[in-house]
């Protein structure tokens, strides 16, 4: 009686096609006993047999993909089996089906350069990975990561864009070399691209660019914001003099918020920001700086990473002007250098009330170990009545000057220096 039920109740699922999973095989050779050229069910008892007998395991599964030739489910389900239990022979075949089956699918391709490398075929392997990241350049990180187990960074760089330049892909790599921790190799790939480089978008370099001032590893991402300038990727105007240090110290352009250009902080709830403000004490736009809610509070809005010279002597000048700035600290220009914390901060005079455009200025020296500094519009906490500050100030033709090109370390006589 028991029997004809489960009869009863396959006949009936197999009508109305309705077949559920099973786990246990025995639950599946019964189904099989009424369609025997089922491939659903060859496949799901290859998976029900799969830690119980896995000869048993694979047979089942062969078989569902012979049932079922064009299925890339069978043969997908076949190649996995065939790795799991170390069948490299069967899982190169199937791999190979559905390169055939699916030659646009982009994941096929990545697991045939993973066969192939297991396989010791590194030609074969570099092929496919081309053509995976044809297919779809989002699958980099992964490439990398499997060819990296085998290959030198400049060894797979010469393989995969030998004759395929890709600039934005080029640099994908070195970024994933970068956050690797392969500093010097990423470098190094950089100038080699950038020798034939074509323009990019900056949002490619950008993170690789932040990492190395992250890092501070200055003297290579200067090198990389060089070669930015250079390719017409980072705009520089024609108000950028070579001895400035400062970028876009006129503020001509928006800034980039990011590299050597000025940034920005997120805390801005008492305060506006303007970048391309009129009344320039020079050309057509300067920063303006609102402080909307009368307050005292410590301000650093804006800022930029300056690299400079270690051991040289160095002069910081711009021009502000205010409009009823109410408390006895205003805003001022602040130097400091976050890496070393021996260096001394050196801060210009504080603009205050309401005044014209007029200059001010602050001199200090580097240490041995400075490669870069910190220049900030700063704002200290207010110690003498009114503390509060409210009101609007301006800020025009930033530059930092080299006044020792020689190493001379020279001050001018009687100048306050920051050490």
């Amino acid at each position: 009686m028991l029997a004809c039920a489960t009869l009863a109740w396959a006949a009936g699922i197999l009508l109305t096609g309705a077949v559920p999973s099973f786990q246990t095989p025995s639950t599946g050779l019964r189904l099989l006993a009424l369609d025997s050229d089922d491939p659903w069910l060859e496949n799901r008892l290859g998976q029900a047999y799969k830690g119980i007998n896995p000869s048993e395991s694979l047979r089942h599964l062969w078989r569902a993909a012979g049932l079922s030739p064009a299925s890339r489910l069978y043969w997908s389900d076949l190649a996995s089996a065939c790795e799991e239990m170390g069948d490299l022979a069967c899982a190169d075949r199937a791999r190979q089906r559905l390169l055939e089956l699916c030659p646009m699918v982009p994941y096929f391709h990545w697991k045939a350069a993973e066969r192939d490398l297991r396989m010791q075929r590194p030609g074969e392997a570099v092929e496919e990975s081309r053509r995976v990241l044809d297919l779809d350049p989002s699958y980099a990180p992964g490439v990398w990561a499997s060819l990296g187990a085998v290959q030198t960074p400049d060894v797979i760089f010469q393989e995969m864009f030998t004759g395929h330049a890709d600039p934005k892909l080029e640099i994908g790599y070195i970024d994933f070399l970068s956050e690797s921790a392969e500093d010097e190799a990423a470098y190094r790939i950089w100038q080699n691209v950038m020798t034939s480089a074509a323009s990019f978008p900056f949002s490619s370099a950008r993170p690789y660019l932040e990492r190395l001032i992250d890092r501070g590893r200055m003297e290579e991402a200067a090198g990389v914001w060089q070669d930015l300038i250079r390719l017409s990727v980072v705009s520089k105007t024609q108000e950028d003099q070579d001895e400035n240090a400062v970028f876009n110290g006129d503020f001509e352009q928006f800034p980039l918020n990011a590299g050597f250009d000025w940034r920005w902080t997120d805390r801005l709830t008492y305060l506006a920001l303007d970048f391309a403000a009129p009344g320039a004490y020079l050309s057509d736009h300067c920063l303006r700086i609102d402080f909307t809610v009368s307050r005292n509070e410590e301000y650093e809005p804006v800022y930029q990473i300056v690299p400079v010279l270690p051991n040289h002597s160095y002069r910081l000048e711009a021009y502000t002007r205010s409009e009823d700035i109410t408390s006895d600290t205003g805003p001022s220009l602040r130097v400091s250098d976050t890496k070393q914390p021996s260096f001394r901060d050196a801060v210009t005079e504080t603009t205050v009330g309401t005044t014209t455009w007029h200059p001010v200025q602050a001199y200090f020296l580097t240490g041995k170990a400075t490669r870069a500094v910190k220049l900030s519009v700063w704002r200290p906490l207010g110690r003498v009545f009114p503390t509060e500050i409210s009101g609007s100030f301006w800020l025009d033709k930033v530059t930092l000057e080299c006044v020792d090109p020689e190493g001379s370390r020279a001050i001018p006589a009687g100048v306050r220096v920051k050490e």
